[in-house]
C-alpha cells in the first residue's frame, strides 16, 4: 500500500511540474541552435583624385564596419568598436575594391584616405574621411545570411600646404 501511495505521488508530481513548464529544456526566446556564423556579403569601391580630379594612385584605404548588437540580459558587448575589415590601396587610376564577407549585416560603415608615400604620386595630400551610406543589393534568409551590401565614395584630397 505505502509503495502504491509513494508511486501515485510521483505522477502527480511529474504532472504538475509538465503542466508549469518544467518537462523541456529549451531556452524560452532564444530561438533555434543554429551552427557557424552570422555573415553577409560586402562591396566598397571608389575614386580617390586631387582637387583638379587627377586619378591619385597609392592612398591607403581602410574601411572600418561598426556593429551595434541588441542588449541582451547577462551579456555585455562593446559597442563603440569599429572594426577594421581591410586595407587596400587605389591603383593607378585612383580606384579601389573590396569584395568580401563581413560577419554580420554592417550597420555603419567609415572609409579613411591616407596618403603614405610622401611626395610619390603627385605630392603629398591631406587624409580624408567618408562615411558612406549603405545599399542592400540583396536580402537576407533570416538566419545567418544577412544579404549583400554595397557602399561607394568618391573622394578628392587636397595637397598638404608646404
Amino acid at each position: 500500500m505505502k509503495n502504491g501511495i509513494s508511486h501515485l505521488w510521483r505522477q502527480l508530481a511529474a504532472v504538475i511540474l509538465g503542466l508549469l513548464g518544467f518537462s523541456s529544456c529549451e531556452r524560452i526566446g532564444w530561438g533555434l541552435d543554429m551552427y557557424g556564423a552570422p555573415n553577409a556579403d560586402f562591396k566598397a569601391r571608389g575614386n580617390v583624385s586631387d582637387e583638379n580630379g587627377k586619378p591619385i594612385e597609392g592612398i591607403r584605404v581602410a574601411i572600418r564596419q561598426h556593429r551595434h548588437y541588441d542588449n541582451t540580459p547577462g551579456v555585455i558587448y562593446d559597442q563603440n568598436d569599429w572594426y577594421e575589415n581591410d586595407t587596400l590601396y587605389t591603383d593607378d587610376k585612383g580606384a579601389y575594391l573590396l569584395t568580401r564577407s563581413v560577419f554580420a549585416s554592417p550597420d555603419d560603415v567609415k572609409i579613411v584616405f591616407e596618403d603614405i608615400d610622401g611626395e610619390e604620386n603627385g605630392g603629398e595630400y591631406t587624409s580624408a574621411e567618408a562615411t558612406p551610406e549603405i545599399t542592400r543589393t540583396k536580402k537576407g534568409d533570416n538566419g545567418w545570411y544577412g544579404g549583400a551590401f554595397e557602399v561607394q565614395a568618391d573622394v578628392r584630397l587636397k595637397k598638404k600646404s608646404q
